[in-house]
């Protein structure tokens, strides 16, 4: 994928007013990502041009009501695009390709926000339809994967069972 290639992943909490889209925009514009992961677009895949504010080249999305996540890559990335498996619910987003002749998948979840580790079973059991190399996997899984990085009280919390599969998962099949 070239030296560095930087990466963004932002819940916006929704696309449609032209307001706080723009602000968004310009505000990812600014950081100079290479490929952006957006959760909670709420935008429709007859608006996609919405997200490409003049710098965005490839745009896949999947969109579903008050959800949807999109992957926007900039123009001047070399991306190949293989694949693309969309989540019917708009949660999730898998996109395969290749940077500069490097195999990638890319993966944006947008998870429910109650404890369903069957969600994260189904994104796992679909990533061989476009291929398991170089995983990059980005989003808002709403669940606690670390409680000291990821809590701001000093409660101790339990970990979810999304959480216990997502870590089970991940070293078991060397994500």
């Amino acid at each position: 994928m070239g030296d560095v290639t930087k990466i963004v992943s932002w819940n916006v909490r929704g696309l449609n007013h032209p307001v706080k889209r723009g602000k968004i925009m310009a505000h990812l514009k600014s950081l100079k990502a290479d490929v952006i992961f957006l959760q909670e677009t709420h935008i429709r895949n007859t608006a996609r041009n919405k997200l490409s504010m003049g710098w965005g080249s490839q745009i896949y999305q999947s969109n579903f009501g008050a959800r949807g996540v999109a992957n926007i890559i900039k123009k001047n990335v070399l991306f190949d695009h293989g694949c693309t498996v969309r989540d019917p619910d708009s949660r999730f987003l898998i996109v395969s390709g290749t940077f500069n002749c490097v195999p990638v998948t890319l993966i944006n979840v947008y998870g429910p926000n109650f404890d369903d580790p069957a969600f994260f079973q189904t994104i796992l059991s679909r990533i061989p339809e476009v291929g398991k190399t170089n995983i990059i996997m980005r989003g808002d899984f709403n669940c606690i994967l670390d409680t000291l990085m990821d809590k701001q009280t000093s409660r101790s919390t339990t970990n979810s069972k999304s959480s216990d599969w997502i870590k089970n998962s991940t070293a078991s099949n060397a994500l």
